[in-house]
């Protein structure tokens, strides 16, 4: 294995890590270590420069950073009004019988079987009236001109948001960040959120500081939950070894505030300024954001309970068919 090396000076790598003591950040991008050996020299370089350890501290922010809508909080919605039924006139009629296995409403929940009837009707045609058409505008009506050219001065659109992230133990989580049309600008961090807190919500919105530019983002995140205790003791008992991920030093949420080490990426990529977008949404919004995955967690454990207590079965399915009666409907003749 080749020997590491610095991009940058030791005393410029140094500098950066005094100059970055306040900032809501701690960058490792200096470095081209591989992961395991960074956080060792990072801890290293700290104890040499008389830091005993990494705190993000409040400092003023490029952006205002929010969620503009409600965080589902894992309450169900209220059903759907029934339609008026449609009285059919039914020609001829078959049913059987037959056994459906349906996956369950949550995972880890027993699948949904058992036997059904499936009944095929052909019915007379009930004259069910057309959709409505959309109302006609002309292309050059100047209020509909003007409209679209504002809201085209104005919309910038929603630009996706891809992120993996790996929560270790509800404390600590790995990321890895890549922005939709940006070739090769990822970013690999770790951060002391916990990233189940980021679910409930598919947009955030980010006003730049400076401009009051508005932009806002659809955040599209998959996320796994590593238990590395338990994963422990499942490995000992079958005589192996979990191999539990070396994390960078960092503090706690509640001591230093959102906080993250980035482990490769470059500090002026769109990748790294979502990094920090996220930890400064964080800042605004965390505390409705934990509380919304609690209520999640609490509403998702009351619904188990009730499946197991209560076994869902599977509902018989009604399918009618039926030909257009043409004579009733001119628009059909004259195609």
């Amino acid at each position: 294995m080749s020997k590491p090396t610095l991009r940058r000076k030791p005393k410029a790598v140094a500098a950066d890590f005094c100059q970055l003591i306040n900032s809501p950040s701690t960058w490792m991008d200096t470095l081209s270590f591989p992961m395991k050996t960074s956080s060792r020299i990072t801890t290293a370089l700290l104890c040499i420069i008389g830091l005993s350890g990494i705190h993000a501290q409040e400092s003023t922010s490029k952006w205002d950073v929010e969620i503009p809508a409600t965080i589902t909080d894992g309450t169900r919605p209220a059903p759907l009004p029934k339609p008026e039924p449609i009285d059919f006139t039914v020609r001829s009629s078959r049913t059987i019988r037959m056994d459906v296995t349906q996956a369950p409403e949550i995972p880890g929940l027993p699948p949904v079987t058992g036997k059904i009837n499936v009944t095929m009707q052909a019915v007379e045609d009930p004259n069910l009236p057309d959709p409505a058409p959309l109302p006609a505008l002309p292309p050059d009506d100047p209020a509909v001109v003007a409209r679209m050219a504002e809201l085209a001065g104005k919309y910038r659109g929603t630009e996706l948001v891809f992120v993996s992230a790996t929560v270790h133990d509800r404390k600590r989580t790995l990321l890895r960040i890549h922005r939709f049309g940006e070739a090769g600008g990822h970013v690999t961090a770790w951060s002391n959120l916990n990233f189940n807190h980021f679910s409930g919500f598919y947009t955030f919105r980010v006003k730049d500081a400076i401009d009051g530019t508005l932009y806002d983002y659809g955040l599209l995140m998959g996320i796994g939950n590593e238990d590395n205790r338990r994963m422990g003791e499942l490995a000992r008992r079958r005589g192996g070894k979990h191999m539990t991920p070396e994390i960078p030093e960092m503090p706690d949420l509640g001591r230093g505030g959102p906080t993250f080490v980035v482990v490769e990426g470059e500090r002026e990529s769109p990748a790294m300024a979502t990094l920090e977008q996220l930890h400064a949404l964080y800042r605004t919004e965390g505390g409705r954001m934990e509380a919304a995955h609690h209520a999640r967690e609490k509403n998702l454990a009351e619904r188990k309970a009730y499946l197991l207590a209560n076994p869902p079965k599977p509902k018989d399915v009604t399918i009618r068919v039926w030909r257009r009666n043409r004579a009733e409907n001119p628009q059909e003749v004259s195609r």
